[in-house]
């Protein structure tokens, strides 16, 4: 595959400034579900007509914007409105878990057109994995062609591929040559994304708003916004606070191999290793048991306090107004009032105001989080004028 066809983006806002190129107009039109007519968009941008008329001749020659219904208007015939093309345009979204893979189609309005569970083993092979999620991806396709495709992995992701994975649990797998092979498998472009930070992207709710949204699954990953935007480090690693290591972990083996991480206590995995545990023999099992087994309400009550005393540092550094748990072990409610408790106990006064602390929506956050990254990455102004630059070369 080109270079051209990797994704690399976070969500974005539209321009600040002028719409001078052809992309930073597509993206104003983003902006704007229900488009504008030439006359606002020559008041907005401030481009001379002749200059305007030619940057949305190239998008439309393109199939990027399109002319909908006329707008209202006072009198005279009514102007009709320029609008980003999304029609019959879909996403495919995977979020690959320790057991399990959901891979979904939307739209992008970001609506749920088919979806599909599967089981899997992440210590397979990629190669295994990937036939298994893309088989199913191609059949909820029927024959249809995506635009992009995101996938969601239990692991740091660095878009330059210079992060290592030897201590995730993805440490077999090689994330560019997995790029390559799906973007030739569903011949369209693939962008690689941390799970919870996609998941995090799911949970905005404002342009910009600041949170942090913390999966509690098999392993602990957190994702975090901040004004709208998606933090990822230098390298891919920021929010991977499964392996921060506290005092209450002292002398317990994570499965990156140290001693002391967040997640050799406070994870699913955690929980379902304790021998007093041994007859649940998967951790959806010990989680539907945590209404009705005393001993698991209590043991996942105590890993909501030790999360909870992780995050109150969190809370006192970046300040968000919201937290939202996701994961099997997150959305319980054992879990969640004993993390929002232990915030509330630890964190500086300042920083809680007007802080909430809630369950994230687990079911779609993620596949919806997907989708916002691939749509700003495939329409993000310089690869759109990257994209109308080879059209008329």
């Amino acid at each position: 595959m080109t270079q051209s066809r990797t994704l690399v983006g976070g969500p974005g806002q539209p321009p600040a400034g002028l719409a001078t190129r052809a992309g930073d107009l597509l993206q104003l039109l983003r902006s704007n579900a229900t488009g504008y007519s030439r006359a606002d968009l020559l008041e907005i941008t401030g481009m001379a007509r002749s200059t305007l008329y030619e940057r949305l001749d190239a998008l439309f020659a393109a199939g990027l914007v399109y002319e909908s219904t006329p707008l209202r208007s006072q009198r005279g015939r009514p102007p009709r409105a320029v609008r980003f093309d999304d029609r019959n345009k879909l996403v495919v979204c995977i979020e690959v878990g320790h057991t399990h893979a959901g891979i979904h189609l939307l739209s992008l309005r970001r609506e749920i057109v088919a979806a599909a569970r599967v089981p899997v083993h992440i210590a397979d092979s990629q190669e295994t994995v990937a036939n298994q999620v893309i088989q199913v991806a191609l059949e909820l396709l029927d024959g249809r062609q995506p635009v992009g495709a995101g996938v969601g992995l239990p692991a740091p992701v660095d878009p330059l591929h210079r992060l290592g994975l030897e201590r995730t649990i993805l440490a077999h797998w090689d994330l560019q040559r997995l790029q390559e092979a799906m973007e030739a498998r569903l011949d369209c472009p693939v962008l690689l994304e941390n799970d919870a930070r996609s998941m995090a992207v799911g949970e905005i709710h404002e342009p910009l708003e600041s949170l942090v949204a913390v999966k509690i699954s098999t392993g602990i990953g957190s994702g975090i916004i901040v004004r709208g935007a998606l933090v990822r480090g230098a390298h891919g690693a920021a929010g991977d606070i499964g392996h921060v290591r506290i005092p209450e972990a002292a002398g317990r083996r994570c499965r990156c191999g140290r001693d002391g991480c967040l997640a050799a206590v406070a994870s699913g995995r955690a929980l379902l290793a304790a021998p007093r545990f041994s007859n649940y023999r998967t951790l959806r099992q010990l989680v539907d048991a945590c209404g009705t087994d005393p001993a698991v309400s209590a043991a996942v009550t105590e890993a909501g306090q030790v999360l909870g005393r992780a995050l109150a540092a969190t809370v006192g550094t970046l300040n968000p107004g919201r937290i939202a748990l996701g994961g099997l072990v997150g959305v319980l409610p054992e879990f969640l009032v004993a993390c929002r408790q232990q915030i509330l106990d630890d964190a500086f006064e300042p920083s809680l105001v007007d802080l909430e602390i809630v369950s994230a929506d687990s079911r779609t956050a993620t596949a919806v989080g997907l989708c916002r990254l691939v749509e700003e990455s495939l329409y993000a102004p310089e690869r759109i004028e990257q994209l109308l630059s080879q059209r008329s070369s």
